[in-house]
């Protein structure tokens, strides 16, 4: 009975669409809930259907774009291979006035293939939305936003299909395309197997040393080194050779971070933390200060909090040293519960207008301000193949002493 209401409900609503001014047709909060409501709510085929027809007449709203998304892949879910051709394409003709950008169509399409590739569903499609999803990054890629993460990350994606296909020679090239884009210690490591397994040692030793630079901290990649020096030097200590590397590698590693520096202008900030302690570019003159935007909302935020106090916990005694953690949250009645919640001590703040001041467009963003006042370290996003309280700690020191 109650799935039956909400279908009248869907119909209806249809219907009031139908004839009412675009304008005022429907705001992006209403398209939400509806979306969301009949996602739980109705069967899968009616909802299909609907979620088909908000695709294909609102490609102007955001939310009709992340329904068609969604669609295609709870169709892979179910093998429905019929209307996962009606979605993907929809996806492949893409109004250019649609609400969905350029590297969102290409993210969801390598999206759509991994799902395939990594899940054995609708495995005879793979390729083809494989060849959409690079034509379309072809066509585009010169001045798209995210060029070289994007095309390392369909190209790994294509070496994947590819690999899934036994065809190791295609998925080779494929790799190779990937790492000219970007350098992931994902992609180094299934490379290289590809290369131990046609026995090509030397190269597959050079992809799992080039990974372990990157991801230093990798039980498995330190075993793949390990192992495959063993085959290549036999007579020699494999437990010395291990030590001198890594030792090199974080020597190259700090040299790298180090090299990151910058010298920017802060903007004027202050700040008011939780315990009523005022932060501002005068009275932070001659500290080293770290500022976290951060959201409860955000997945790599609550991954990288923990190492964040981890951090804190070594030098919150420091005088020459602050910290403050600044909430983006639009929902503030969230942020203190999560807090104590999670048991975090460092000090909390509202952004506010900060995170504009400060050019924020990702989260995590963290910004680094030396003892002068100027941005010398921005680091966006949150990598947990680094060794986050290492890394920072090479940039406090190198300040300090500065």
């Amino acid at each position: 009975m109650k799935k039956n209401l909400i279908w009248i409900l869907v119909i209806s609503t249809v219907l009031v669409l139908s004839f009412c001014e675009r304008e005022a047709e429907i705001s992006p909060e209403r398209f939400k809930m509806l979306a969301d409501t009949i996602a739980q709510e109705m069967d899968y085929e009616p909802w299909m259907d609907f979620a088909y027809e908000l695709s294909k007449n609102y490609s102007e709203e955001y939310v009709a774009g992340m329904v068609m998304v969604q669609a295609a892949e709870r169709s892979l879910m179910e093998q429905d291979e019929k209307r996962f051709d009606l979605f993907f394409e929809l996806l492949r003709n893409y109004p250019e006035q649609g609400a969905l950008e350029l590297t969102d169509q290409i993210a969801f399409g390598n999206r759509l293939a991994w799902i395939m590739s990594d899940q054995k569903l609708l495995v005879n499609k793979a390729s083809e939305v494989m060849e959409f999803t690079i034509n379309k990054f072809k066509e585009h890629e010169v001045g798209l936003q995210w060029r070289n993460e994007l095309g390392a990350m369909i190209y790994d994606t294509q070496a994947s299909v590819f690999e899934g296909l036994n065809d190791s020679e295609k998925a080779l090239e494929a790799y190779n395309t990937a790492l000219n884009y970007y350098e992931q210690p994902e992609t180094l490591v299934r490379r290289g197997l590809i290369l131990e397994a046609g026995g090509n040692l030397q190269g597959a030793m050079e992809d799992y040393v080039a990974a372990l630079g990157h991801a230093p901290n990798q039980i498995m990649i330190i075993n793949k080194v390990k192992e495959v020096f063993i085959k290549l030097s036999p007579d020699e200590d494999a437990l010395a050779f291990m030590n001198d590397l890594q030792e090199s590698l974080q020597e190259s590693r700090k040299e790298a971070v180090l090299a990151e520096a910058l010298f920017n202008e802060a903007p004027n900030f202050q700040f008011t933390d939780f315990a009523g302690r005022v932060l501002n570019n005068t009275s932070m003159l001659g500290k080293v200060v770290f500022v976290d935007f951060w959201a409860t909302w955000c997945n790599p935020c609550r991954r990288e909090l923990p190492e964040f106090q981890a951090f804190y916990d070594l030098y919150k005694d420091n005088p020459r040293v602050a910290f403050i953690a600044a909430s983006t949250d639009s929902e503030k009645d969230k942020v203190k519960p999560f807090i104590q919640g999670m048991k975090f001590t460092f000090p909390v703040a509202y952004a506010e207008e900060n995170a504009t001041k400060f050019g924020v467009e990702g989260i995590p963003s963290l910004l680094i301000m030396g003892p002068s006042g100027k941005i010398r370290y921005k680091i966006v996003g949150f990598d947990p193949d680094k060794d986050f309280v290492r890394e920072m700690s090479w940039r406090l020191e190198s300040l300090l002493d500065s």
